[in-house]
């Protein structure tokens, strides 16, 4: 009842309180009086409004509890260790992608000319079983890019190969057929860093 009053008011008053601020030869008492009355309608539907507000129930903090929910069974954890899906054999988890720091080179010969080369190193937890690997020969140097993973090819002449785990050392075997000029000296360089590579003889 009290909103229907305060709308009618609005309704009725407004136009009357327009009239006296911006009719002509009305005297600045008259326009007072018409801002005072438009102020106090607009402060008593804002203290209407305020009142109200709390009576007011968010719906979504409203729940309704679920008999049936209350009557179905815990599952124990065996039952959800029963339904989480086991990796099949031989299928590794998802690898972790990274450019690995090779620690050491292991260069293969047939005769006097390098046909292949081992590089080597440390595994980290979540080792991927392939790796992109390119080689790149400029005289006697050897410029060496490894990546983990199966990434895209950014190297010419890069091969996917898999990747070796043993003793917390992972590696990678590359035969080569483009290196075919006689150098027994060769110098291996990490293509990422400019870095040398160590190289690794058979015995160690």
């Amino acid at each position: 009842m009290f909103a229907f009053l305060l709308g009618l008011s609005w309704l009725v008053l407004t136009p009357v309180c327009i009239w006296l601020l911006f009719g002509r030869g009305h005297k600045g008492v008259l326009r007072a009086t018409g801002a005072l009355t438009l102020a106090a309608l607009q402060a008593i539907t804002m203290t209407v409004g305020f009142a109200q507000e709390p009576a007011r129930v968010p719906a979504q903090t409203v729940a309704v509890r679920d008999p049936r929910a209350e009557a179905r069974p815990t599952p124990s954890p065996s039952v959800v260790a029963a339904a989480t899906p086991s990796p099949e054999p031989g299928h590794s988890p998802a690898c972790d992608p990274r450019v690995p720091d090779p620690q050491a080179v292991r260069l293969s010969f047939r005769g006097r000319v390098l046909h292949g080369l081992t590089v080597f190193w440390p595994a980290s937890p979540a080792q991927c079983d392939t790796a992109t690997v390119a080689v790149h020969q400029a005289g006697r140097r050897l410029r060496i890019w490894v990546q983990e993973g199966a990434e895209a090819r950014q190297h010419e002449g890069a091969h996917n190969v898999p990747v070796r785990v043993e003793q917390g050392m992972a590696s990678l075997s590359l035969r080569l057929s483009s290196v075919t000029r006689n150098h027994r000296r060769y110098v291996a360089i990490n293509g990422h860093t400019g870095d040398k590579i160590p190289l690794r003889s058979r015995t160690s």
